[in-house]
C-alpha cells in the first residue's frame, strides 16, 4: 500500500468519525457539544498521528559514511529473496568491553536487513543455553580475547560468528572480530547462497569430488594415510546433505592408471617427492613420487583443495588440510557454481604468481583480496586468446618483454569497451654481486622494457623512469639506527582523491618502490580522454633517477625545497581510445591473422581502430606491482598504523587489499562494493586547530553565550514594550493622544 492510499483512507476515516461525533451532540447543548466535538476531535487526531507513525515511519543516518543503514544493493537483495533465510547470531553475552561495541553494531545492522527485507528474511541471536551446542554443530570455534581486570591480562574464550542458512545450504563467519566491512561479508554471503543455489538446481550431471591418492603413499610413514579415503569420502556426503546430493565422489590411483597420472599433472594436483631411506622400524622405503590432493569438476570448470604432508615435533608426518574439509570442499563448490565475475590474469612474463603460497614475492594474498567477489582465471597470452566473458584482465608486474601478437589482443579487448588494471614497475631489483660498505651484497635496479610502454603511451599514460621518494614515509630500524624508508611512501588523506569511488573512504595506504605516472596531456585532450589521478605522493617529494640506489643510508632529501613536488603513483584514463595497432597490420600469430584471405571476395577484417560504441575504455595504470605482493599486503597495515600513531593520528586505516578491491570493483561495474565494504565504527578524534583558533573557540564558549542570552533578552523586552504601547494606543483614549 502506498502513502497515497493511506492518507486517502485516514481522510475517509476522519469524516466518518466526525459524522458520528456530530449526530451524538445534536441533542445537547450547543456550547457543551462544541466542547465535546473539540474534544473528541483532539482525540482523533492524536490517534490518526501515532497510526501514520506506525505506517510511515523514516530513518536518517547522520554518520559520515551511513555505518548504520543500508546500501542500495543490500536492500535489493534481501528485498527479492525467494527462498527463506536465517541470519544466527552466536555471540556470548560476557563479551569483553572492546568487543561490546561490535555485537551492539551487528545487532543494528540485522534490524536494517530485517526492515527492508520481504517475508524470507530473519534472524536469530542464540541464547547462551544453546550458545555453545549449536556453535559445536556448525563447527564453530571460540575467539580467543583478551581483556584487563585487576590490572591483569586474562585472556577469555568467547563466541563471535554468524551462521547463514537458505534451504540446505550453510554459510559461516567464525570470527566477527572488528566491524569493518560487516555489510559487504554478510551481502556478499546471502548473494552468493542465492546464486548458488540457482546454480546447483541447473546443474545437469553431478559434481565430481575426485582424490587423488597414489598407493605408494600407504607404505610411508604418514599418520591417517590409511583412513584417508574414508574421511574424504565422509565429508563429501556430509556436503552432500548441504548441496541437493549434487557431488559425486571417486577415487583416483595415479600408480596404477595413466589417465589420472595425465590428469593430475593437468590440474596441478600437488605432487609429493621423497628420497629413499628406512622408516622407524628399519624398513627400507625406496624413494618416488606421488599425486596428493582433491579436484572438483563440472564440465570445463575445477577447483582444487589442497592436500600436503608435513613433518611434526615428534618425527611423525601428517596430512596437511584436513581440518575444516567439509567447509573448503563446501566453498570450492560455491566457486564452482556461482556466477561471480572474471578476472582475466595475464601470465608468461614473469609476473607476480597467484599460486606461490611460500614466497614473498607470490600473490597468494592478492588471489585471496579479489577471491571473495571474482574468478580468477589465468590467462597466457601466447597460447589463448582472452575470452569475451570477462570484463577486466590484470597485467601484475611483467618482466619479459611481450610480442605484438600478444600487445595485440591487449589493444583490441580494451577497443571492445572493456576494462585494464596495469601493475607497472619500471625497475628490477637483482644481485649485483658486490659488497656493500654497510654489508651484505648491494642490489643493482635494472630498467624493465616489456614493450607496455608503447602501449600505454599510445593510451596517453607514461609510467616514468624514477622512483618516487617521500618525506612522508615509513620508518625503521637498521642496527642501531632509526632510518627514513624514503621509497616506501604513507599516503594520507592528501593524497587521496576524494571525488572518485575508489578512493573516497579510503583514509591512508602504503607504497613502495613506486614510479610515477604521468598523462600525456596533449593526447588525452585530442582523444577527449578523462585522467584522473587517484593516488599521489606529498608535496615533500623528489624523483630519483639515473643510477637507482635504494640504500636508506644513501638517501637525503634534497637541500632546494623547490625541487619537491607532488606525484601521481597511480591514474585512471577513461574515454574512447585509439588502437595501438590503428593503420597498422595485424601481427603474426595474433586471433585475427588466423583468417584465411582468398576464401572468398571479402575479406573480413575484425581489427577495431577504437573504441566500439558499446561503453568506454577504462585502465588504471599503478606505479609499481610490490604493493600486490603476499609480504606487503600482509605487512602494509602494520606500516600505515605506525605511521599513524607516530603522528598522533588515531584514525583507523584500511590496508592496501582495500584499494586493490575497489579498484577491481570500479573496472567491473562494482562501484557500491567499496562504500559498503567501508563501513565500520571508526574513532573520529577532533582535528588538531591552532592556537588563535583555539582561543577564539574558547572566548565564543565562556562569552560569547551570555552575550547572545542577553541579547536576545533586550530584544524580548523592547519587543514587549512595543507591543504594550500598541495595545495602549489601541485601547486607552489618552494614550492615542499622547
Amino acid at each position: 500500500m502506498n502513502i497515497r492510499n493511506i492518507i486517502t483512507r485516514i481522510k475517509e476515516q476522519s469524516v466518518r468519525i466526525f459524522r458520528r461525533i456530530m449526530e451524538a451532540g445534536r441533542g445537547t447543548a450547543p456550547v457543551q457539544g462544541k466542547k465535546n466535538l473539540i474534544v473528541a476531535l483532539y482525540i482523533v487526531i492524536v490517534l490518526l498521528v501515532n497510526v501514520v507513525g506506525l505506517t510511515l515511519n523514516f530513518r536518517w543516518d547522520l554518520t559520515r559514511n551511513h555505518t548504520f543503514s543500508l546500501s542500495r544493493k543490500s536492500k535489493d537483495i534481501v528485498s527479492r529473496l525467494k527462498e527463506k533465510l536465517k541470519i544466527k547470531v552466536l555471540f556470548s553475552s560476557d563479551l569483553p568491553a572492546q568487543h561490546s561495541a561490535i555485537f551492539r553494531y551487528l545487532k543494528d545492522v540485522l534490524e536494517e536487513y530485517d526492515y527492508y527485507g520481504n517475508e524470507y528474511f530473519s534472524y536469530e541471536i542464540v541464547g547462551d543455553k544453546e550458545l555453545e551446542k549449536q556453535a559445536t554443530d556448525y563447527g564453530i570455534q571460540p575467539v580467543q580475547s583478551q581483556e584487563f581486570e585487576s590490572d591483569q591480562v586474562k585472556v577469555r574464550r568467547t563466541y563471535m560468528a554468524l551462521v547463514i542458512q537458505q534451504s540446505d545450504l550453510v554459510e559461516k563467519i567464525d570470527a566477527v572480530t572488528e566491524p569493518t566491512g560487516l555489510e559487504y561479508r554478510l551481502t556478499s554471503l546471502v548473494e552468493k547462497m542465492s546464486s548458488k543455489i540457482d546454480g546447483l538446481l541447473g546443474l545437469k550431471d553431478p559434481i565430481q569430488v575426485v582424490l587423488y591418492r597414489d598407493g605408494s603413499l600407504k607404505a610411508l610413514p604418514i599418520e591417517g594415510i590409511d583412513t584417508l579415503d574414508k574421511k574424504v569420502k565422509e565429508a563429501v556426503d556430509k556436503c552432500n546433505a548441504i548441496n541437493y546430493d549434487r557431488l559425486q565422489f571417486k577415487l583416483l590411483d595415479p600408480s596404477e592408471d595413466k589417465t589420472a597420472a595425465v590428469s593430475a599433472e593437468m590440474y596441478g594436483i600437488t605432487k609429493l617427492s621423497w628420497k629413499g631411506g628406512r622408516d622407524q622400524t628399519g624398513t627400507a622405503l625406496p624413494g618416488g613420487e606421488a599425486y596428493l590432493g582433491i579436484l572438483l569438476k563440472n564440465k570445463d570448470k575445477a577447483e582444487i583443495v589442497d592436500l600436503s604432508v608435513a613433518p611434526t615435533l615428534v618425527g611423525k608426518n601428517v596430512i596437511v588440510g584436513l581440518d575444516k574439509l567439509e567447509d573448503r570442499i563446501n566453498r570450492a563448490v560455491g566457486a564452482l557454481v556461482s556466477s561471480n565475475p572474471g578476472i582475466g590474469y595475464l601470465t608468461g612474463h614473469d609476473e607476480v604468481n597467484l599460486n606461490d603460497q611460500q614466497s614473498p614475492e607470490g600473490g597468494a594474498v592478492l588471489r585471496q583480496v579479489l577471491s571473495d567477489v571474482y574468478e580468477i582465471k589465468e590467462i597466457d597470452l601466447a597460447k589463448d586468446d582472452i575470452p569475451a566473458d570477462l570484463g577486466l584482465i590484470v597485467v601484475n608486474g611483467p618482466r619479459k618483454e611481450f610480442s605484438e601478437a600478444e600487445l595485440y589482443k591487449i589493444d583490441q579487448f580494451l577497443m571492445k569497451g572493456k576494462s585494464a588494471l596495469f601493475f607497472i614497475d619500471s625497475f628490477n631489483e637483482v644481485d649485483a654481486g658486490r659488497q656493500s660498505p654497510f654489508g651484505g651484497r648491494q642490489p643493482m635496479m635494472l630498467p624493465i622494457n616489456t614493450g607496455l610502454e608503447r602501449l600505454l603511451n599510445s593510451y596517453g599514460v607514461t609510467v616514468g623512469r624514477n622512483v618516487v621518494l617521500d618525506s612522508s614515509c615509513a620508518r625503521g630500524r637498521i642496527g642501531g639506527t632509526v632510518k627514513e624508508f624514503y621509497f616506501v611512501p604513507i599516503i594520507k588523506k592528501a593524497g587521496l582523491n576524494r571525488e572518485s569511488v575508489i578512493t573516497k573512504y579510503l583514509k591512508g595506504m602504503a607504497f613502495i618502490k613506486a614510479s610515477s605516472v604521468e598523462p600525456d596531456r596533449k593526447k588525452t585532450k585530442a582523444l577527449r580522454l578523462a585522467y584522473d589521478g587517484l593516488v599521489s605522493s606529498s608535496n615533500e617529494s623528489w624523483e630519483m633517477t639515473g643510477e637507482i640506489n635504494l640504500n636508506p643510508f644513501f638517501m637525503m632529501p634534497p637541500q632546494n625545497k623547490s625541487g619537491m613536488k607532488k606525484f601521481t603513483l597511480a591514474a585512471l584514463v577513461s574515454g574512447r581510445f585509439e588502437s595501438y595497432f590503428k593503420n597498422r597490420d595485424v601481427p603474426a600469430g595474433a586471433a585475427a591473422d588466423t583468417e584465411k584471405k582468398g576464401r572468398g571476395l571479402v575479406t573480413v577484417s575484425p581489427k577495431l581502430d577504437a573504441t566500439a560504441q558499446t561503453g568506454p575504455t577504462r585502465i588504471i595504470v599503478v606505479g609499481t606491482s610490490e604493493i600486490t605482493r603476499s609480504s606487503f599486503l600482509m605487512n602494509a597495515k602494520q606500516i600505515i598504523s605506525s605511521a599513524a600513531a607516530e603522528a598522533e593520528d588515531q584514525d583507523r586505516v584500511f590496508s592496501n587489499g582495500f584499494f586493490i578491491h575497489s579498484m577491481a570493483d570500479y573496472l567491473t561495474g562494482n562501484s557500491y562494493i567499496p562504500e559498503m565494504s567501508s563501513k565500520s565504527l571508526d574513532y573520529n578524534p577532533l582535528e588538531k586547530t591552532g592556537e588563535g583558533r583555539k582561543i577564539a573557540l574558547k572566548t565564543v564558549n565562556i562569552a560569547g553565550v551570555p552575550i547572545l542570552v542577553v541579547l536576545a533578552g533586550f530584544f524580548i523586552w523592547r519587543r514587549r514594550l512595543s507591543r504594550k504601547r500598541s495595545l495602549a494606543e489601541k485601547f486607552s483614549p489618552e494614550a492615542r493622544h499622547e
